[in-house]
């Protein structure tokens, strides 16, 4: 009886490991996957410009054939923030739908349902998921530290007119994901108090209102809290 209780028991065992290999091995894939889609795209619809951000091109016309609902291009220099930024019909469009209308659990880069497509709201809002592969969002955990967030001050968003919005960082914290911070039609000293008076970093910005970008992803898995990254718009540059 003893000796069946202990081939049981050793069934079991494998079974578990098994299944948990299985587990991890799935994981890895996936993440090799978003990794490679993600190159892929850089690869295919940018023409990169390693001296001058500003200067980098995309292809609107032929990423647009891919999806329609691309509606700009986020870079962060010297990190892994490199993504189209999409709108779909609503805020779960594209939580866990990729490029090309298949499910994907790293979704992608979207900005949200209350916001007008082409940036020129008072405060647009840009969700992105936390991924433990560093894709995505996960670097916006780094802009708590003040290293970071001094050296990756500039964000760019590129924009199907041949424009690109650069932004300066200014703000960097964590909030509730109920926060009433995530609005638009904002009163913009107010706004901006209410931004920097608990942030992790923050610096001064000009007090003449311009337009505001707010990076958003998740704190952790089963937590309410969110990174949450702020930028106001320096300079709007046209391309050749």
């Amino acid at each position: 009886m003893k000796e069946l209780v202990r081939k049981i028991l050793l069934f079991i065992c494998v079974c578990v490991f098994c299944y948990s290999a299985y587990q991890l091995l799935d994981i890895y894939l996936n993440y090799k996957n978003i990794e490679k889609q993600s190159a892929e795209l850089v690869e295919t619809y940018v023409k990169d410009s390693k001296e001058k951000p500003e200067e980098r091109v995309v292809d609107f016309k032929e990423l647009q054939k891919k999806n329609k609902d691309v509606i700009g291009w986020l870079y962060i220099p010297d990190t892994n923030i490199d993504e189209p930024i999409f709108k779909g019909e609503n805020n779960n469009t594209y939580l866990r739908t990729g490029i090309d209308h298949r499910s994907n659990s790293a979704g992608q880069v979207f900005i949200d349902e209350i916001n007008n497509i082409d940036f020129s709201d008072d405060n647009t809002i840009i969700y992105g998921h936390n991924m433990k592969n560093g894709s995505r969002f996960h670097n916006l955990r780094y802009y708590m530290e003040k290293k970071f967030f001094e050296e990756k001050s500039l964000v760019y968003i590129f924009l199907p007119n041949q424009s690109v919005n650069i932004y300066e960082v200014f703000s960097a914290r964590v909030v509730d994901a109920s926060s009433h911070l995530y609005r638009k039609g904002i009163d913009y000293k107010t706004y901006v108090k209410e931004i920097t008076s608990k942030a992790r970093q923050c610096k001064e910005i000009s007090d003449e209102a311009a337009p505001l970008i707010m990076l958003s992803t998740c704190y952790d898995a089963g937590s309410d809290d969110r990174y949450v990254v702020f930028g106001r718009l320096k300079e709007n540059i046209k391309q050749k």
